[in-house]
């Protein structure tokens, strides 16, 4: 069983399922966009938790380059970075692949839900609830018929 930090350890919810030990050919893969090393580093954790594999990006350049380089299920981005906002990269990961699950988190105050029915992304506020967080996950991946 891979290790995960005693921080993520803390925060996974007696609701969430076990690490599974199954083998998965393909697992969902996620692109996750954050300027702060240290919500990438627990994102990618819990992903990895929940049967995810994960690249990150510090930038919304830097993602947008990534996700033009690979094919991702779910692209998992914060709304204000440096290197361009999180609603320019949405706007151009749909241009390219319009069936992408996209989640947005957010500390700020800016009201983004009409840009969430605009371009079809969930909406998390932050302080993030891990328990909001895996079922917008898992709903985004099931809407690409993809298990986690």
């Amino acid at each position: 069983m891979p290790h995960f930090s005693r921080r993520c350890s803390l925060l996974l919810s007696s609701r969430c399922a076990p690490y599974r030990h199954d083998v998965v050919l393909n697992p969902p893969r996620v692109l996750v966009v954050d300027d702060e090393r240290n919500i990438q580093g627990l994102l990618s954790e819990l992903l990895a938790v929940w049967g995810c594999e994960t690249d990150v990006a510090s930038s919304g350049t830097e993602g947008l380059t990534l996700f033009r380089q690979k094919s991702y299920d779910l692209v998992l981005t914060d709304y204000s970075m440096p290197g361009g906002s999180g609603l320019e990269l949405v706007e151009n990961v749909r241009n390219s692949d319009p069936a992408v699950g996209v989640i947005m988190l957010t500390a700020s105050g800016a009201e983004l839900d009409s840009h969430g029915q605009r371009l079809g992304f969930t909406l998390l506020r932050k302080p993030l609830q891990i328990d909001h967080l895996e079922t917008a996950v898992r709903q985004a991946l099931g809407d690409r018929n993809i298990q986690t």
